[in-house]
């Protein structure tokens, strides 16, 4: 479900396959608008999430959110990496 064949998390096609992410890109062009609204949508969810859930498992969601991050930010940079060999 998260893994591909290798076991590695393959962020880049849950995001491609995503609706919000179809939608912004439909047109092939991201508006101050679409990251704005996004943006919006996002912070909306984090707060509903601070209603259900313990201190504990929001740290924990916390962390997975910034390691996620990082991991896609890591991996966009060794893309563009490779691309410049």
């Amino acid at each position: 479900m998260f893994f591909n064949e290798e076991g590695i998390l393959n962020i880049d096609e849950m995001v491609v396959s995503n609706a919000s992410f179809k939608n912004i890109m439909e047109d092939g062009v991201v508006t101050d608008e679409e990251i704005k609204a996004q943006s919006e949508k996002v912070v909306a969810m984090l707060r509903d999430m601070e209603t259900k859930y313990s201190a504990e498992q929001l740290a924990e969601i916390k962390s997975l959110l910034v390691e996620s991050s990082v991991l896609y930010a890591v991996y966009n940079f060794y893309s563009i990496q490779n691309i410049n060999k």
